[in-house]
């Protein structure tokens, strides 16, 4: 074998494993999105019980412009979901932050969070389908829209766009009511975000598979990524691939799972410390208000409370002095 041809094939083997490589830095990362009746409170804090029912916290962010080096910035997210629509929660333990400049700015700290519906089916690869929400961090507590939490209204980054990596072609069209709070300080930092279903609304006739108004169906698969830019020029993104830009597919996947749990009352009977009141128990979802109401013939029904703020899973009403000898029946409302 002569020198030429030991350099070929050299040459070939390097090839290959420049192939084998790019695959492997292009291997599509997966996510369960978990069913929830109970909402997370957008506040900026994560609370004791409030994202339990999520999957494990999604990390190992890679560094977009250095050959997909691991961040050293710990960050990581974890995504719910219900009838209303899609929930986040991103965490860092970065501890330097600036403070709001008023306007978008892509060399300061933000998230931007990539999100296809893909109704079309088209395959998770080359140039960007989707929306594109930019959220900014800066010190203190900061929201989307004036509320109690925060006396301004904020500046968020919102596209959709179709075939390209930038602009927003795909027409997302108001309203877009998706809210967020951001909390950062020396603790780290924690972004909360509520996306309603009825925002997925870009090019209303979805041909290019971007609207959907309404819940995914149970084992739906979605394209997402999310991104850090970092004020230090580092930027982490969940699902690296050799392009540089954040919305370049391929994409991570996310697939909706859970089960809803069915409205009913799931408890009844006397209470064992009180032989005079009744407990009545049902499926509820935290922050939501019930109605109780009981009856004797089930035509004529007396309110016994309008104002049940309901817990998670589970919701127990105590009728005192309830009638005896005579048959009851009970009716729970879910009022808002």
């Amino acid at each position: 074998m002569n020198k030429k041809s030991i350099i070929q094939i050299l040459l070939l083997s390097i090839g290959f494993l420049l192939t084998v490589c790019s695959i492997a830095q292009a291997q599509i990362r997966t996510y369960e999105v978990i069913y929830s009746p109970s909402a997370p409170v957008l506040d900026g804090v994560r609370s004791p019980g409030e994202w339990d029912n999520a999957s494990e916290a999604a990390t190992d962010f890679k560094l977009l412009r250095t050959g997909g080096t691991a961040s050293s910035e710990e960050i990581k997210f974890q995504l719910l979901w219900n009838d209303e629509g899609f929930y986040m929660i991103a965490e860092t333990d970065n501890t330097s932050w600036g403070d709001w400049g008023g306007n978008a700015d892509f060399g300061f700290d933000d998230y931007n969070i990539f999100i296809d519906p893909n109704t079309d089916d088209e395959p998770n690869q080359s140039s960007f389908d989707g929306y594109h929400i930019g959220i900014w961090q800066t010190n203190g507590l900061i929201t989307r829209f004036a509320d109690d939490l925060d006396d301004q209204e904020r500046i968020t980054f919102l596209e959709a766009r179709h075939g390209g990596n930038f602009g927003n072609n795909a027409s997302w069209s108001e309203p877009r009511e998706l809210n967020w709070v951001s909390n950062h300080g020396e603790f780290g930092g924690v972004v909360e975000l509520f996306v309603p279903w009825t925002d997925f609304n870009a090019e209303e006739f979805g041909q290019d598979g971007l609207y959907h108004p309404n819940p995914p169906e149970f084992d739906a698969i979605w394209f997402f990524n999310i991104a850090k830019i970092s004020s230090a020029g580092a930027l982490p993104s969940w699902n690296w691939t050799s392009g540089q830009y954040f919305a370049q597919r391929p994409h991570g996947e996310i697939t909706f799972t859970g089960a809803k749990v069915p409205f009913i009352i799931t408890e009844f009977g006397k209470d064992p410390d009180n032989a005079t009141t009744n407990n009545i128990t049902w499926n509820s979802a935290a922050g939501k208000i019930y109605g109780v109401d009981f009856s004797t013939d089930m035509l004529e029904w007396e309110e016994l409370d309008d104002g049940v703020e309901g817990e998670a899973d589970q919701t127990t009403f105590s009728h005192e002095n309830a009638p005896k000898g005579k048959r009851g029946f009970y009716r729970i409302k879910l009022l808002e």
